[in-house]
């Protein structure tokens, strides 16, 4: 990358970071320009008159006889305490706003990283590439953008400040100017460098730090703590975490070692040449050649530019180091889907009635090129209950995330009602299906919220919830809870009860009876049920679906055999079809598996 595209790519980088500014709350980023304003104008005010009053010692010095020159000096004193109040509040008051406004900013930018993480889409959670560019953006911290902006703003002063003194020093004797040169310059070029290396360090060690935090999250959080302590995995766990940590600590230290060796080679040389400065004007002023208010001024005014030096040093490098990772934030931020939006989406007809149809579809997870999904050709009709059989690893729930346009396929197509899926509207379109997955979530909220969140834009959730619970099978043991609906399920928060495994895919199967959709899609909805409430819940399915389509992936020959139709997957492909009595009489795959299934039913009676 050229030099010119390096700058125009940092402008307009720092233009963005101004703008969420701004954006955030436009009415303290006024203010906190406001008092940095009147800090430097204080500030420089202050300088000012403390030249002015060392002018006026220096003449009361010369002719102590003049009454009039006690009067001045009194004059800037109090000019000068003056000047200093106004510097100390007006500087408060920026730290305050400078505050004030970073809390805002840093809100604002978590609403947009959260904004992105939910729009996205699911290839995005399924690809390490996401996670890396979510940690960095993460590493980057909400408080970066106000940290700019208020960079900005000291570096403005700092540099206006330094200037003046610039100019008071040149005053002084003009071959003291090197000074501030030598002072600023090494040091702030040593501070950029090492920001850089450890900006690149950090970058590289993205994966690391996730790996690290993921054995952080399998030793502490309650999913793996029965295994853990069954398989006595603690200390196995604790130390691959250390070693990880131990490198991570070893390579930041050596770089931190790295860069406080050449800082303080860097200020020592400072130190020598300023007291060599110092010297060289005490040994002027012995000569006659300054006065002692020269040299009275130097020491006030060096004392200050050093600081001054350093702090001009430190937002350089912190501006830099910023812009380094706000570019990690802005990475995050400008992901774009996968899943195209169409510009003129075209309405689905008689939603009321849906057709699903999926015509020649393969697919291959983004990254991949082994297809998981080869030229399925299936059809949901109106009404109509339709099973998916298979091994597992055989593509069904990929398939799943191709009908509710979760991917796209790579070839082929998903139609609604002869409409291509991808000419329509995507939250139309996915409103259209109800779905609960194997890897349904648990949430920790109340039990009616966990059911309520599986149409959360509905109304009347009142009746909704208990009536999806009732179908699901769930309100018995919800009724017998102390708070019913009010439960807070999980242990994570106080107050919080667990529910056993058949329980929660209970809560999970009326989470897909909340949306009135056309199409229930259940993927083992069964798995951890016992024989008798599976039993209970398919007696009478088509009335608990109020007679929509479905689609049912199981291995359980009740829930099979209930279904006006059925498809046999194998290998990402559907190789039979049919009911199930015509599929029995095949003798093919769906015959070897019903019949593998079917003999642990049957008693042995010699």
């Amino acid at each position: 990358m050229s030099i010119i595209n390096k700058f125009f790519k940092s402008f307009f980088s720092l233009m963005r970071i101004l703008s969420i500014s701004w954006k955030s709350s436009r009415k303290w980023t006024l203010l906190s320009t406001f008092f940095m304003a009147l800090e430097i104008i204080s500030g420089l005010g202050v300088l000012y008159l403390l030249k002015q009053m060392v002018d006026v010692v220096t003449n009361v010095l010369a002719e102590p006889e003049a009454a009039e020159n006690v009067g001045a000096v009194l004059y800037y004193v109090v000019l000068t305490g003056l000047g200093t109040l106004a510097y100390v509040i007006s500087r408060a008051l920026a730290g305050f706003s400078r505050e004030t406004q970073g809390i805002m900013v840093a809100d604002y930018v978590d609403n947009i990283v959260q904004k992105t993480a939910i729009s996205v889409d699911l290839a995005f959670y399924e690809s390490p590439l996401y996670h890396d560019t979510l940690e960095r953006a993460r590493q980057s911290g909400s408080q970066r953008p106000a940290q700019v902006a208020s960079n900005l703003m000291l570096l403005g002063k700092n540099a206006l400040m330094l200037a003046a003194i610039v100019v008071l020093l040149a005053s002084i004797n003009w071959h003291l100017l090197p000074i501030i040169l030598i002072a600023i310059v090494p040091a702030l070029i040593a501070r950029i460098y090492f920001t850089r290396i450890l900006y690149e360090w950090q970058r590289r060690r993205t994966q690391m730090e996730r790996r690290a935090a993921y054995l952080d999250w399998l030793m502490t959080s309650d999913t793996h703590a029965k295994e853990l302590r069954l398989n006595q995995l603690g200390d196995y766990l604790r130390g691959k975490y250390k070693r990880i940590r131990d490198d991570i600590r070893v390579e930041k230290l050596a770089i931190s070692r790295k860069r406080t060796t050449v800082e303080s080679i860097v200020a020592a040389i400072a130190s020598i040449i300023f007291f060599s400065s110092l010297g060289y004007l005490a040994w002027n002023t012995a000569q006659g050649e300054n006065s002692v208010g020269d040299l009275v001024l130097f020491l006030l005014i060096f004392q200050r530019a050093q600081s001054m030096g350093q702090e001009l040093v430190q937002q350089l490098s912190k501006l830099y180091e910023d812009h380094l990772y706000m570019g990690m934030l802005f990475e995050f931020m400008d992901m774009r889907h996968t899943v195209p939006r169409s510009s003129q989406p075209i309405k689905i007809a008689h939603p009321e009635h849906t057709t699903l149809k999926l015509e020649n579809v393969c697919f291959a997870y983004p990254g991949t090129y082994k297809d998981v999904i080869k030229n399925v050709n299936m059809e949901i009709k109106p009404g109509q209950v339709v099973a998916l059989v298979g091994a597992n690893g055989s593509g069904k729930t990929s398939l799943i995330k191709l009908m509710t346009r979760l991917y796209d396929p790579t070839e082929g197509s998903v139609q609604i009602n002869g409409i291509n899926a991808r000419d329509c509207d995507v939250d139309e379109y996915r409103e259209l299906f109800s779905v609960i997955f194997q890897d349904y979530s648990h949430y920790a909220e109340s039990v009616h919220d966990n059911i309520r969140f599986g149409h959360i834009n509905g109304t009347d959730a009142e009746h909704t919830v208990p009536h999806a619970a009732e179908m699901a099978g769930a309100a018995g043991f919800i009724e017998k809870m102390d708070d019913k609906y009010d439960t807070l399920l999980t242990r994570l928060f106080d107050n919080g009860k667990e529910l056993s495994v058949g329980q929660w895919q209970k809560i999970a199967l009326a989470r897909a009876f909340m949306l009135k959709s056309n199409i229930v899609i259940l993927d083992e909805p069964t798995s951890a049920m016992d024989p008798v409430a599976e039993s209970e819940l398919f007696e009478n399915f088509r009335e608990r679906i109020n007679h929509r389509s479905a689609l049912v992936i199981s291995h359980r020959l009740s829930t099979i055999r209930l279904a006006d139709y059925i498809y046999v997957m194998d290998d990402g492909e559907i190789k039979e079809s049919g009911t199930h009595e015509s599929l029995f009489e095949k003798k093919g795959i769906y015959h070897d598996l019903f019949s593998r299934q079917a003999k642990y039913y049957q008693h042995d009676l010699s």
